[in-house]
């Protein structure tokens, strides 16, 4: 695996500044890694032996990153049923700590581990802000969406104009492409 240039910075920069955060994972919404600082495994401190197990293992990063898309399609299709807008961030607070994911650009994910102890609120603004950073840096790397054709292709047979493809009048409105829509716009308050 090797790291998209920047987000590693941007992923050993965030566990500087938020020591409650355990481990952090980018990658993109198809689940492959793009970058990954998971940090050694840390002993639960719940005084428990069986939880002392759990938490004594290094979560691996490609399985993390299958986890994390499939959660992600799981939210983006309760998005879509409850009528709430584009997907934003996911937490999963389980027993012994936090599992926090955040959209970052259109192509990929910032997933976030972080332990029980954690201030929620410290963990969604270092978590939105990287994830923005992190958004902004792919905007100019390959993992980008290219960039629409200035200029129409050229006919490749079929039927029409010189034996060229079917061309739309130059009146005719071209469609925006397609995007979500929420379904029960906000009322008028």
């Amino acid at each position: 695996m090797t790291a998209e240039p920047g987000v590693s910075e941007e992923l050993h920069g965030l566990l500087a500044r938020a020591p409650q955060i355990g481990g952090a994972l980018a990658a993109t919404v198809d689940g492959f890694v793009l970058a990954e600082a998971l940090g050694p495994a840390r002993p639960a401190q719940t005084g428990r032996p069986a939880q002392a197990a759990q938490t004594a293992q290094r979560p691996a990063a490609e399985p993390l990153a299958a986890l994390t898309a499939a959660a992600l399609g799981l939210a983006f299709r309760m998005n879509e049923a409850t009528g709430r807008g584009a997907f934003r961030e996911l937490l999963i607070h389980g027993e012994l700590g936090y599992v926090a994911t955040y959209a970052a650009g259109p192509s990929a994910v910032l997933t976030l581990l972080a332990d029980d102890r954690a201030n929620v609120g410290r963990l969604h603004l270092e978590g939105r802000r990287t994830a923005g950073r992190i958004g902004e840096a792919l905007a100019a790397s390959r993992y980008s969406p290219p960039p629409p054709p200035t200029t129409p292709p050229a006919p490749v047979g079929g039927w029409g104009e010189a034996g060229g493809a079917r061309t739309p009048p130059e009146d005719e409105p071209r469609r925006p492409p397609l995007e979500r829509r929420r379904r029960n716009p906000p009322s008028p308050m």
